[in-house]
């Protein structure tokens, strides 16, 4: 169709696209998926700003989406597909399988620490199966191991980058403010 690409990939977990990079030059024709490296703000304010982008597909924060939209010289014109904040949900039913409901929750939303775009962000679990479901789900959080990424048998790192124990920190307040934290590490 003559459309073209220009795929900017994360600051972190660059590496894990490798697999989608051999597939888009397998294929796809040369030049139809362009691949850009570096800070967010140092490539892409030029790209935005020469009007040459048709569509802005975006997974990140309103915040950010704002600055990228007024980049471009015709911000009416741009098209955006955005994933704004990424608040995935996790739905669980009252027929689920609990013991492959709780493992899949577990890992959908604490996986790479739950630092991914697709990670599960809130629950939606049947009253009937409420208590039963929270049961297991803080038994299998509890057991999660918490060491260094070179450990052996490593659940949960220490956060990427220096702001996230903070912000995270914030939010567990928040919660706490808002109810409680169930979990007998109280959050971690």
């Amino acid at each position: 169709m003559g459309n073209t690409v220009i795929f900017k990939p994360p600051k972190l977990g660059v590496l894990l696209h490798s697999p989608l990079l051999i597939a888009f030059q397998t294929a796809f024709p040369k030049g139809v998926v362009n691949i850009v490296y570096g800070e967010g703000q140092a490539v892409i304010e030029p790209i935005m700003s020469s009007g040459k982008i048709n569509v802005l597909a975006f997974i990140g924060s309103c915040k950010v989406a704002d600055i990228l939209k007024k980049q471009h010289p015709y911000p009416h014109l741009l098209k955006s597909i955005l994933g704004l904040e990424a608040k995935n949900p996790g739905i669980i039913l009252s027929d689920a399988n609990l013991e492959n409901a709780v493992k899949e929750c577990v890992s959908g939303a604490l996986s790479y620490n739950g630092q991914r775009c697709t990670a599960l962000k809130i629950l939606f679990v049947h009253e009937e199966i409420y208590d039963i479901f929270l049961e297991k789900f803080i038994d299998a959080v509890d057991k999660l191991s918490l060491a260094l990424p070179w450990s052996e048998q490593v659940d949960l790192t220490p956060l990427p980058e220096k702001d996230k124990p903070i912000w995270l920190s914030e939010l567990v307040q928040d919660a706490v403010s808002k109810g409680s934290v169930c979990n007998k590490r109280e959050g971690l």
